[in-house]
């Protein structure tokens, strides 16, 4: 990789090419009392292509962090189905569920959103609830860009 370090200052509002991987919008959302799961969601943008290949969390925090994502199954039979997007459609074409993905691909320049309903890191067994205004550390493993410490605010809904 190369040891060149931006001399520019950073200017989050103009369309340049990344130069470095940046991580936006991170957040986890607030955890009721008796749960052990929790979610964090960011955007990930990447200057070169590379892929996200998992997430380590303090013990302290959770026992585990994990890239999950969201994805309908069992929807096979489509004849009942009317009118594609609407809300009966979700209903009768199967359910969501989460699963464990091993990496997520990152092409240059194009933002990933892991977003409620979508991708995100998954929070194992949690120590204790997420509460607004805590903070959470999750590193997370890329193929090219290696570990990348994320501070991550615990919010009630996305910032």
């Amino acid at each position: 990789s190369p040891a060149t370090e931006s001399t520019g200052a950073a200017s989050s509002d103009t369309a340049a090419p990344v130069d470095e991987l940046t991580i936006t919008g991170a957040w986890a959302r607030t955890s009721p009392m008796m749960a052990t799961m929790g979610a964090a969601y960011m955007t990930i943008t990447s200057p070169v292509d590379d892929r996200l290949l998992g997430a380590d969390i303090d013990a302290a925090v959770a026992a585990d962090a994990q890239v999950h994502e969201v994805v309908m199954v069992g929807s096979t039979d489509t004849t009942g189905s009317m009118g594609m997007g609407s809300d009966t459609t979700m209903a009768m074409g199967g359910e969501m569920t989460m699963r464990e993905v091993d990496h997520v691909d990152l092409m240059a320049g194009m933002p990933v959103e892991f977003v409620p309903g979508g991708y995100h890191i998954m929070l194992i067994d949690l120590a204790e609830p997420l509460v607004v205004g805590a903070s959470i550390t999750i590193t997370l493993q890329f193929e090219t860009a290696g570990d990348v410490v994320v501070e991550i605010p615990v919010l009630d809904e996305a910032p």
